[in-house]
């Protein structure tokens, strides 16, 4: 019966990991199965609360409550790729050691680290009401970030050879969704990630990740918890030398449930069936006298979980009471040119900037691979995320995947029409630049090429017989239709973003 939960969570982890992982990479990536997965994400459920969708986030908290921290065991991508290079490093420990595999041991936790990552994170995300601190941090659109810009780099070098990839790779069309910035932090996050779990298991997941941290506080009061029954254990050290997350103290016979990520590994390790996966709720109210201490530190993580949901209630109490006083009179809800193009959806750009955690599903998604992580096009605030570029392609008009996958409402699921009547920007035409104007000849590609009717063609007062483009801003939504197909060197039309997104006539 104890090897039943870790079957169950092989399982459940093996289809989740390579579901997300297709979606990032766009292999399937757009079958309801991988959508659905990408709503199961924690972040992306606790950002969803402020536009107005709670309901993924309850359930995870639910979850949690009834079986600790299994979100970490089979629902993060990172968390289970962890897993993975936990279990090929103990292989290759295995074979270095001739046969035999180091045992892990109990090692405290960094609670001061955690919680005051977990304390400063929280804070900033729903009193301040900003997303970019878990674009940083958390583990899934961290993962996103590594696969679309690490392990799709590998994959379009697999495929096409690995001769000429630098410099080329972050100005070609194969490469279009790579930008340097993210190429980086995506690489460095993966050294740290695959050097903590080869040599101290989950180690980031239960000293920085503040998800894993307020998970690992709600668990303290979960249902069901593993629990060393102390007169069967002999301290043979099966359970602790399997335990990825290095919290079994055979001390004391505890388990620190905080950093429990529900393995399960302990119960089917141990060979007397001393651990086991109990309902504490109904233990009942008499305890012996040698469990006084495990009664301190179930009490100790019944009263941080009280602590850390009240304190996560009055951050989101007081986020919507600074974001209701901040959007008044705010420089950024206006319609002037910003230079820079959101992805349809986006609203604005502070509702943007503050729910987008730069996981990058909405550039796997993107069939031009027009969306590319931002430098500095957003403000320093908004490095690495999802910005549009039509250096090579444009924006189609029967598209809007990217609004449809994104998992956290950053990007509000519009239909299609809508997306067609969207204004995400605005055409600009320079006739110094118009080969009708240099060359003499006659054009007109972009009055042809545009989807919405924005472009027509009418005669230059000052040359008979010369039709230059006249741009209705009105009716434009700034697809970049029209600048793909401009013949001219440089483009005589350039396409500006707004802060606002708004409706076409």
């Amino acid at each position: 019966m104890n090897k039943i939960p870790r079957i169950l969570r092989i399982i459940a982890a093996t289809i989740v990991f390579v579901c997300i992982t297709c979606g990032f990479l766009n292999i399937s990536g757009g079958n309801p199965l991988s959508q659905a997965m990408l709503r199961t994400q924690f972040t992306p459920a606790l950002v969803s609360i402020f536009s107005g969708s709670a309901a993924a986030f309850i359930i995870l908290i639910v979850v949690t409550i009834l079986f600790g921290r299994v979100y970490c065991s089979f629902l993060c991508p990172l968390g289970i790729f962890q897993d993975i290079i936990i279990r090929v490093s103990d292989i290759a420990r295995k074979r270095a050691n001739g046969g035999r595999v180091p045992k892990k041991k109990y090692r405290k936790p960094h609670n001061t680290l955690r919680y005051s990552i977990l304390a400063v994170t929280g804070f900033i995300t729903l009193a301040l009401g900003s997303a970019y601190p878990l674009a940083l941090l958390d583990p899934y659109s961290n993962y996103g970030k590594i696969c679309t810009q690490i392990f799709s780099s590998v994959e379009i070098a697999i495929t096409n050879g690995l001769s000429g990839i630098f410099p080329s790779m972050f100005y070609t069309q194969e490469y279009a969704r790579l930008s340097l910035q993210s190429f980086i932090f995506a690489l460095v996050f993966l050294f740290i990630i695959v050097l903590f779990s080869a040599f101290r298991g989950r180690l980031y997941c239960n000293s920085i990740c503040p998800v894993g941290s307020f998970l690992g506080v709600l668990s303290g009061i979960s249902l069901f918890k593993p629990q060393i029954e102390k007169d069967k254990c002999v301290k043979c050290n099966l359970c602790a030398g399997n335990c990825k997350s290095n919290c079994i103290d055979l001390e004391t016979k505890e388990i620190d449930i905080t950093r429990c990520v529900a393995c399960y590994n302990c119960l089917v390790s141990c060979k007397r069936g001393g651990v086991k996966l109990v309902p504490t709720w109904f233990t009942g109210k008499k305890k012996k006298n040698d469990d006084k201490e495990h009664d301190s530190i179930e009490n100790k993580g019944r009263r941080n979980a009280l602590i850390a949901m009240g304190g996560f209630a009055a951050a989101a109490v007081a986020g919507k009471y600074l974001s209701g006083r901040g959007k008044s009179g705010s420089a950024l809800l206006d319609e002037d040119s910003q230079g820079c193009i959101m992805p349809a959806g986006a609203g604005n750009l502070n509702s943007f900037k503050n729910s987008c955690t730069a996981c990058y599903a909405c550039i796997a998604a993107c069939p031009e691979q027009i969306i590319k992580p931002a430098a500095f096009e957003y403000g320093i605030d908004g490095i690495m995320l999802p910005v549009l570029k039509y250096d090579n392609g444009y924006c189609r008009y029967d598209c809007n995947k990217c609004s449809q996958t994104c998992p956290n409402g950053a990007l509000t699921h519009i239909a299609l029409e809508v997306k067609q009547k969207t204004s995400i920007a605005v055409a600009q035409y320079d006739a110094s630049s118009c080969v009708i104007v240099t060359d003499g000849v006659r054009c007109g590609a972009c009055s042809r090429n545009c989807p919405a009717g924005a472009i027509q063609m009418k005669e230059n007062p000052a040359v008979p017989g010369q039709f230059l483009p006249a741009i209705d801003a009105a009716k434009c939504i700034g697809c970049g239709a029209c600048k793909d197909v401009c013949p001219g060197m440089p483009k005589a039309i350039e396409i500006k973003g707004k802060r606002v997104q708004t409706m076409a006539i």
